[in-house]
């Protein structure tokens, strides 16, 4: 990999580069890679290897939800209309590897598609001329990026650490009738039968290493990030917003597989292919996080080792919330 003109606010660690904008010291301890001893590190990779993942888990998402956006969101018939010099414009929060963004601005070619996130945005291709990319952090306020019809977020509860107030910033760049959608994933798996798992110990009839890797993350995510928010209290903290500047909040929940099992339907098997390629490069993406937070190397080394062996074979059935 050549990292010899990367960005400033990207670190190689293990030879992957990682987003370092969001930092948090921690001790060092028994780590295996020396690069973190004692200096503060994220653990949020935004390589290559990183935003191909994204890209399948986009793809995986999109194939449950039926498209872009949740069915009944609104957002289509907004982003449909044709009015002679107005151009809808949406904000992708989070935007990882920029393919929401893409997707959306192909779709719509009237519309003007902005993605911000922390990391700079990977040209693997030349992006349509209605998008362009932002690096920022969404904490700091979104007014500097002017106003919005759709504001879109997915997947960004691990990385924002006051989620209230980013709903509330949310709210004052929305156009009247805009719609906010936000899309997250429940930290946990769903077994066979799409019952989430409990506490578990190795050597338990059902026990799954790739839930064992989720339960490390949580815990290594809890530690950067104290205020890591919880999936269920998504709804609570929009209806708290300040202002009360939603007309309506609803909601959608679905299962998405994370392999291609045989039980689902032509839907689910899709979905499942595509999450199956993006769960295959998750263990190692979370090596250099788990070690950072304390995390024994010998033990990530093996539950890297095992959770891979476990997912490529598909023999343990999962879900996502």
């Amino acid at each position: 990999m050549d990292t010899s003109d990367k960005p400033s606010n990207l670190r190689e660690v293990g030879g992957r580069l990682f987003n370092t904008t969001t930092e948090v010291r921690i001790p060092p301890t028994r780590q295996l890679l020396p690069e973190l001893r004692g200096k503060p590190f994220s653990g949020d990779v935004a390589d290559g290897v990183e935003h191909r993942r994204l890209d399948a888990q986009h793809q995986a998402v999109t194939t449950m939800l039926g498209g872009l956006f949740p069915a009944g969101s609104g957002a289509d018939e907004i982003l449909s209309q044709s009015s002679e010099g107005y151009k809808p414009r949406v904000l992708d929060i989070g935007t990882g590897s920029g393919a929401w963004v893409i997707d959306v601005a192909i779709k719509y070619p009237n519309a003007e598609v902005v993605g911000l996130d922390l990391a700079p945005f990977n040209h693997l291709s030349t992006p349509p001329p209605n998008c362009r990319f932002e690096t920022g952090d969404a904490s700091s306020g979104l007014k500097q990026y002017g106003r919005f019809d759709i504001i879109h977020a997915r997947s960004v509860l691990q990385g924002i650490k006051d989620y209230a107030s980013l709903c509330t910033d949310i709210a004052e760049v929305l156009n009247p009738q805009g719609i906010f959608i936000s899309v997250e994933g429940e930290i946990g798996l769903y077994d066979k039968d799409k019952v989430k798992y409990g506490p578990q110990k190795e050597g338990d009839p059902d026990f799954c290493w790739a839930q064992e890797v989720t339960m490390a993350y949580l815990e290594a995510t809890r530690k950067r990030n104290p205020g890591f928010s919880d999936l269920k209290r998504v709804e609570e903290i929009l209806k708290a917003t300040t202002g009360d500047p939603w007309n309506a909040i609803a909601g959608t929940t679905f299962f998405l597989p994370c392999g291609p099992y045989e039980s689902g339907n032509e839907t689910e098997r899709n979905a499942g292919r595509l999450m199956h390629q993006s769960a295959l490069k998750v263990p190692k993406a979370l090596q250099a996080l788990l070690l950072a937070s304390g995390y024994d190397a010998g033990y990530v080394n093996r539950l890297t080792e095992m959770a891979l062996d476990e997912i490529e074979s598909c023999r343990v059935v999962n879900f996502l919330k």
